[in-house]
């Protein structure tokens, strides 16, 4: 219509991008643009160069990369920061930019796309390697991170080991723990409601823990008697599912095998098994060769620690945690403190504190 304005253009870096995308802005200005030559904002200069910088047109991309890396770093390292700026814009710069501390400031951006990463991972060098393996929350959530890292020519054997230790804590362990979950489901048909909830907890506190589910030559042939070797034998081929429900309802020559499984989720059960007796809970609470998590569970039963000779099993023992024997130290007995404060065979903190609480208790 005459007499009317031509429409004013928005010099916003969202604004040219959007019309880029939309093909309505001159090549010259695109051009003008990548020569970094616009009246913007710094944040928006670098958004509309990283855009431009990973284009199809060869001129304009080879002119906004250029413009790009003569840019002050601290310029571009605070866009690469920054939590504000566009995932799109923050893809394109981690491809565009030659700074490997531009690089890395972008794959430490929380808001950078899991994508980005993924497509990072796969040519990035050792350094930039180990930022993005020690990520666990992100790989966690995109695991084609940790594929993409895996297939890396630049690969460094130690960053290799990590990946390959992340992939086992928190995919492949989980995988195993889910297989065994549905085996012990089927397991459980003729138990009561009550005993499957008691196994299905095991099985989600193994899940939280990341238990591993090892095989059933994990248990170890020390302290099996030989006429329980007929047992043993039968529980070596048992799965882990089998060997939980076994641990769980089976009698004594199997809880006296399972207890000392490498499995915490098997040598828990033993601890659930209604069968087991004070006498058998205070020979487990004196095995050194079972999981430090059997003599925590029993330190932390009531019931079993208001009989003495679980505690002063449990403190004696060189294999239960510090944390969980010191408690027990003061419930002793003078004679018993006298002679633990002389017992090379547990840790000098114990027989400190055995003497000390020893003397103590003499002077009054």
């Amino acid at each position: 219509m005459p007499g009317t304005a031509p429409p004013v253009l928005e010099l916003s870096g969202s604004s040219i991008v959007q019309r880029v995308v939309e093909g309505s802005l001159p090549r010259e200005f695109v051009i003008y643009a990548a020569k970094g030559l616009l009246p913007l904002p710094q944040d928006d200069v670098v958004a509309v160069l990283a855009f431009l910088a990973g284009g199809d047109d060869e001129e304009i991309v080879t002119t906004a990369r250029q413009t790009l890396n003569e840019l002050p770093a601290k310029i571009v390292l605070a866009y690469a920061r920054s939590e504000l700026a566009e995932s799109v814009g923050l893809d394109r710069l981690a491809f565009a930019a030659s700074d490997p501390a531009i690089i890395e400031a972008v794959l430490r951006n929380r808001i950078t796309a899991d994508e980005t990463v993924a497509s990072l991972a796969r040519t990035v060098t050792p350094y930039l390697q180990e930022v993005i393996v020690i990520n666990e929350e992100r790989i966690i959530r995109h695991p084609d991170i940790l594929e993409a890292l895996l297939r890396n020519p630049q690969l460094s054997s130690h960053i290799r080991r990590r990946a390959l230790e992340v992939r086992e804590e928190f995919f492949e362990k989980k995988a195993r723990l889910e297989a065994i979950r549905q085996e012990v489901e089927e397991e459980l048909d003729e138990l009561s409601d009550e005993d499957k909830q008691q196994i299905a907890d095991l099985l989600e506190r193994a899940t939280a823990e990341s238990v591993d589910g090892e095989e059933p030559a994990a248990i170890p042939m020390e302290g099996v008697a030989p006429d329980n070797l007929p047992v043993f034998n039968r529980i070596l081929a048992m799965s882990v599912a089998q060997r939980i429900k076994c641990a769980y309802k089976g009698g004594r020559p199997e809880r006296n095998i399972l207890v000392r499984d490498r499995n915490k989720l098997v040598s828990s059960a033993v601890l659930r098994n209604g069968r087991c007796s004070d006498s058998e809970i205070e020979g487990f609470a004196q095995l050194r060769n079972v999981d430090d998590e059997v003599l925590r569970v029993i330190a932390t039963n009531r019931t079993w620690t208001s009989k003495y000779p679980i505690v002063l099993a449990l403190v004696r023992n060189s294999k239960t945690p510090i944390g969980v024997a010191l408690p027990l130290v003061n419930r002793l007995t003078l004679k018993d403190l006298r002679f633990l404060a002389k017992d090379r065979n547990v840790s000098d903190t114990i027989r400190k504190t055995a003497a000390r609480v020893g003397e103590l208790r003499a002077r009054h």
